[in-house]
């Protein structure tokens, strides 16, 4: 099924999420077309990203500072 055995997606990560964060997250996955955790899966790796790249910028002012 997968060339690269990487790709395999078997870890998992429970949310849960009130009425109206899962009307957004639906209506938005309507907007774009994908499924639900598709959207969800995209976003969290995009903040992930976002959160990684500030940590770094923060850590390495900080021992430019030093």
């Amino acid at each position: 099924m997968y060339d690269n055995p990487k790709h395999i997606k078997d870890n998992r990560v429970n949310a849960r999420f009130n009425d109206d964060e899962i009307a957004a997250i639906t209506h938005v996955a309507g907007l774009t077309g994908l499924q639900k955790s598709t959207l969800v899966r995209k976003a969290t790796l995009r903040l992930v990203e976002e959160l990684r790249e500030e940590f770094e910028r923060n850590l390495t002012s900080i021992k430019d500072a030093s």
